[in-house]
């Protein structure tokens, strides 16, 4: 009875990090309401949840894995020295000795949002398509089979990599990492990891033929981001300054990302340069104050 039903797939101890009140209660968001858009302030606890995310059925039981999320991921990374070094601040001192918190991190928070799980829903259908042209393995054919004839069975599976890292484990060690400290302030958004275009290099992990190469980007403050890429790069850690046109580019990217996919449904941001890049996406400003921008959706 005392479970709780509010599951938040972006935890509140990353989203502190972005607070713009001394108790680190609210940080000002765009939320999607239809057609248009607001930026406001907003509480922590009242966003990037949804009821029983984490709860799936097991012979018509319901089992969540909500506390196992928290004692098992959540509360060891918002504990650790990495973590204490971030919210101090402190991201220059961040180095390798980092990397396996950050990496947890990283991938943890790829793989627990409603987005990831329509993703998967999503290739399940294209798997089965005659028209498809993604060169899917025999035994990714037959996991989303599995998938498309049971719902349960994906709930499962989503569960289980939302609340545990084994499945990453084989990636961690040729993995390269590399932080980017902005002179700026960083957006995000309640799909806080972004996957965006990275240079082609034969180390990087491309698993099926024809993909394109990515890196997973998260940002970890507001004055700081971490650009995840897998392959064979022997361990690689960077931790470097960056531009502001860059840090530029990478805030326009969280831009696109909340105006393309339904299930981003906060971006993260204060208001610097906002209405340039929502005017950019797909949006005109219509109303704006001092506690408030309001956003309408153009046809």
């Amino acid at each position: 009875m005392n479970t709780p039903r509010d599951h938040h797939y972006v935890p509140q101890f990353f989203l502190r990090n972005f607070a713009v009140d001394p108790e680190a209660k609210k940080i000002t968001t765009v939320a999607k309401h239809g057609q248009r858009a607001v930026w406001a302030t907003r509480s922590i606890e009242s966003l990037g949840f949804e009821r029983d995310l984490y709860v799936h059925l097991q012979s018509g039981i319901p089992i969540s894995v909500e506390t196992s999320i928290n004692e098992r991921i959540e509360n060891p990374i918002s504990k650790s020295d990495t973590w204490a070094k971030i919210t101090s601040g402190r991201t220059d001192e961040l180095d390798r000795s980092d990397k396996p918190i950050l990496y947890a991190l990283i991938r943890h928070l790829e793989v627990r949002t409603p987005h990831y799980m329509a993703t998967a829903q999503e290739l399940a259908e294209l798997a089965a398509s005659p028209t498809n042209t993604i060169a899917f393995t025999e035994e990714e054919r037959e996991m989303y089979a599995e998938m498309r004839s049971s719902p349960e069975v994906a709930k499962a599976h989503f569960n289980a990599m939302s609340a545990t890292l084994e499945w990453t484990e084989n990636n961690f060690r040729g993995a390269g990492l590399s932080i980017f400290r902005s002179p700026i302030p960083l957006r995000s958004s309640t799909t806080p990891v972004l996957v965006l275009p990275a240079p082609s290099h034969p180390s990087l992990y491309l698993p099926l033929p024809g993909m394109t190469p990515f890196q997973l980007i998260l940002t970890l403050s507001k004055t700081t981001i971490a650009s995840l890429v897998l392959g064979d790069f022997d361990d690689a850690f960077n931790n470097i300054e960056i531009g502001s046109e860059i840090a530029k580019g990478f805030n326009r990217h969280f831009v696109g990302q909340f105006a393309f996919f339904d299930h981003v449904r906060h971006l993260i941001t204060d208001r610097q340069n906002l209405a340039d890049d929502m005017t950019w996406a797909p949006y005109r400003m219509i109303e704006e104050s001092e506690r408030k921008i309001t956003f309408q959706r153009r046809s």
